[in-house]
């Protein structure tokens, strides 16, 4: 049990402790080409800790004499290094291998692996953090294999074990250049990956978050309560707001001058901040860990404060309890390299999308300030492209001449909601029209700050939704026009309007013209929202009759003219679009190009079922840019064809970017893997569907928000998912949660 602390909980601005012995270096492994042999036939400065016979071969050498070649056996194979004490920080130790024909038995316990242990001066083998990368069967030349070492940055590390074990049924790998360094990716997963970054200035007493009067000792409406913590080597208070509670937003003086790594110990919920110097705060929540270390940004706090603030507008508060701000300062190096690299527009290969909809319904935001929270966090990141939706077809969010606005009738609220959200977002679009907020207008503006190019969408499918919410996303100009919906070839109706009419392509030309005058850069149609956009209908079946002199519904499905009368519908309503952007240029007297772009979906054969001519468009040169989507509905492919993508549009210079939906994203491991071979086949990016879902997780984002380097992927895959500071509270308030004993097991 900890003892109780003697220090009274009061500011600490403090360098932390636990920097290890005054003898602490940066660790180098010793012999790590295995090239001095000892006496015993081990190599010197390593041990042999298993029964079988481990051998030194020329044969398994990458360079030098010899190399380690581990052999298919009963008997499990060790070979370790052990390392002194070293400066508390992040690692990566990194090892060559060469495997032939290795293969894995069914138990558990076969296996090849680079291991790490850390131990901690003082603490119990229990206490050790255990780090490890599976070394693959199979067969393959030299690869070269990584294990990110996150110690714990409370106690300061007494050694390191660096171990090389493998026990498999048949085959050998050999081993060779094992290697330490440390971890210097610039995503800011973890206060260590900084050269100083155990020497920090911990504000613990966030009491001193001023207004006092925002502060209590109790949980009331409209205040913060302070409780007193101790949290790992940390004793102080920390501020914490009920889902209810509606706290306003405090400043923490910060007392920092030039440049520092910002981290906050979070402890729940979801946190809003900013420095005094942005124009507007960004989320922050907790990936894992009681009090997760989440990293807000890198920047010279000299003469800044520090805003924290609860999300209390939208669907609901979220319960929000910050511990401590940790200011990591930055060497001149590590400076230089974060300002030199925001500078470099190279990167800035990602594109996002944001939907227009799903931040009213859950945040409720009315001003612009608000608004911009959902762009603020691209600032600094190689997210280069924006696709801002409206929301639907004729669905906006903003006062229009042309759009309608969702909840609303003739500007009235609609009597009952399907959902509490619903009524947040109608609400929210009525004050913004009340107030002549716009916030499609203020995202154009806010990512253009940001040097973003920006196209406005359009959902061309988006027309209607089924019960119960089909009072709530319904158009007017849908419910006024059925003989303009579309029509299944046995007379099914189909909840679309169909762009065989001229009606229909004219009134979305209307809604994009309009939203591309509030300032963007190009337009863009999103064609996984949705299919189909043409059926049979009267009007496409009177065309097909006129072109072909035939019944189209007479005719197979498959038959060839009706995907191309399909091609020449949606390809003549791209073309309108290209004219509606260039007469948009003439008018605003620029020499700029607005663009088109197109969301498609993810195979030639699916785009074209339905009028969708990638190719076609390439080669005419009607597009400028294209993002593949894999999963949309009326979508069959499985997997992007990389290969067509690359010949339609890489080949005629059109760039194109595949999409990975944000929310529904694979794990970060797959996901780098997956940026890897979208580059190798050309691709000029990578497309984010809903990429704000990704931004609040500094595990997440500091992977994610540097996607577009490409020439440091590869190292930071081979590192793996980045791994987060996280520490334990003892005791908060008078309750003790870190003994034997849970609080909480009487409930």
């Amino acid at each position: 049990m900890k003892p109780a602390a003697t220090t009274p909980a009061v500011l600490i601005l403090m360098i932390l402790s636990a920097v290890g012995p005054a003898w602490a270096q940066q660790p180098t492994i010793a012999n790590g080409g295995f090239e001095e042999i000892g006496d015993d036939g081990v190599p010197l400065g390593w041990r042999n800790l298993g029964p079988a016979t481990i051998e030194f071969a020329p044969e398994a050498a990458r360079q030098g004499k010899v190399g380690l070649r581990l052999k298919a056996g009963d008997a499990q194979q060790w070979i370790r290094q052990q390392q002194p004490g070293c400066a508390t920080r992040s690692y990566v130790v990194s090892g060559w291998f060469r495997a032939q024909e290795i293969q894995m038995g069914p138990d558990k316990a076969q296996h090849a692996r680079l291991y790490v242990h850390v131990h901690y001066e003082g603490r119990p083998y229990s206490d050790t953090s255990q780090f490890y990368r599976d070394i693959p069967p199979g067969t393959y030349d030299w690869r070269r294999f990584s294990v990110r070492l996150a110690p714990r940055p409370q106690w300061p590390i007494s050694e390191l074990w660096i171990t090389v074990t493998s026990q498999f049924k048949a085959g050998e790998l050999h081993c060779d250049d094992v290697t330490i360094e440390p971890v210097t990716t610039a995503g800011g997963a973890s206060v260590l990956d900084w050269e100083k970054g155990n020497t920090p200035t911990v504000i613990t007493d966030m009491s001193l978050c001023r207004p006092g009067s925002a502060l209590a000792d109790r949980r009331v409406k409209n205040k913060w309560k302070v409780l007193e913590y101790e949290i790992g080597p940390y004793e102080g208070k920390l501020i914490s707001a009920g889902f209810e509670a509606e706290a306003p937003p405090v400043v923490l003086p910060l007392n920092a001058e030039g440049w520092h790594a910002v981290y906050l110990g979070l402890m729940s919920g979801k946190v809003r901040a900013r420095l005094s110097d942005d124009p507007a705060p960004v989320g922050r929540t907790k990936a894992r860990g009681a009090v997760e270390e989440v990293f807000l940004k890198a920047a010279d706090l000299t003469g800044q404060s520090l805003e924290l603030s609860q999300q209390s507008k939208g669907v609901t508060g979220i319960e929000c309890r910050v511990a401590y701000v940790k200011l990591v300062p930055l060497t001149e190096a590590e400076s230089a390299r974060v300002q030199a690299d925001r500078a470099d527009l190279s990167h800035r290969r990602l594109a996002t999308t944001i939907d227009g909809f799903s931040y009213i319904f859950s945040k409720g935001p009315t001003t612009r300030e608000e608004l911009l929270e959902e762009i603020e966090e691209y600032r600094g990141s190689d997210f280069g492209t924006l696709y801002v939706q409206m929301t639907g077809a004729e669905m906006v969010n903003y006062a229009s001449e042309y759009g309608h606005n969702l909840g609303q009738d003739k500007g009235e609220l609609i009597p009952v909601f399907p959902r509490k959200g619903d009524r947040v977002y109608a609400e929210a679009v009525q004050e913004m029209a009340r107030t002549g907020v716009n916030p499609t207008q203020v995202h154009i503006q806010g990512a253009k700050a940001l040097g973003m190019t920006v196209f406005v969408c359009v959902r061309p499918a988006a027309w209607q939704y089924q019960p119960p919410m089909e009072d709530f996303f319904r158009s007017p100009f849908y419910d006024n026009n059925p003989r303009w919906r579309c029509v299944d070839r046995d007379g099914t109706p189909v909840a679309r309007m169909s762009y065989a009419v001229p009606e229909v392509r004219a009134h979305i030309l209307d809604i994009l013209r309009e939203a591309v005058e509030l300032g963007a850069d190009g337009a863009c149609v999103l064609y996984n929202r949705g299919v189909p956009n043409v059926l049979w209908e009267e009007p496409f079946c009177r065309l097909f009759q006129e072109k072909y002199g035939e019944d189209a519904k007479a005719v197979p499905e498959s038959d060839a003219r009706i995907t191309q009368l399909r091609v020449q519908i949606m390809t003549g309503f791209m073309q309108q679009i290209r004219d509606m952007l260039d007469a948009e240029q003439t008018r605003r007297g620029s020499e700029q190009r607005l663009k088109l772009a197109a969301m498609v979906l993810a195979n030639e054969a699916d785009n074209l079922k339905y009028g969708i001519d990638v190719r076609g468009w390439a080669e005419k040169g009607l597009i400028d840019e294209v993002a593949p989507y894999l999963g949309a509905g009326g979508g069959t492919a499985r997997e992007y064809d990389l290969d067509f993508f690359a010949q339609t549009c890489g080949a005629k210079g059109v760039p194109w970017r595949p999409t990975i939906v944000a929310w529904q994203a694979p794990t970060l491991d797959e996901m780098m893997q997956m940026a890897i071979r979208f580059y190798e086949a050309g691709a000029g990016g990578i497309t984010f569907w809903d990429g704000n879902s990704l931004t609040t997780r500094t595990d997440q984002w500091s992977v994610v928000s540097r996607l577009g380097h490409v020439e440091e992927l590869p190292q930071v895959a081979q590192l793996g998912a980045p791994v987060t500071t996280t520490l334990r509270p003892y005791r908060l308030g008078d309750i003790v949660v870190g003994g034997r004993y849970s609080v909480n097991w009487g409930f």
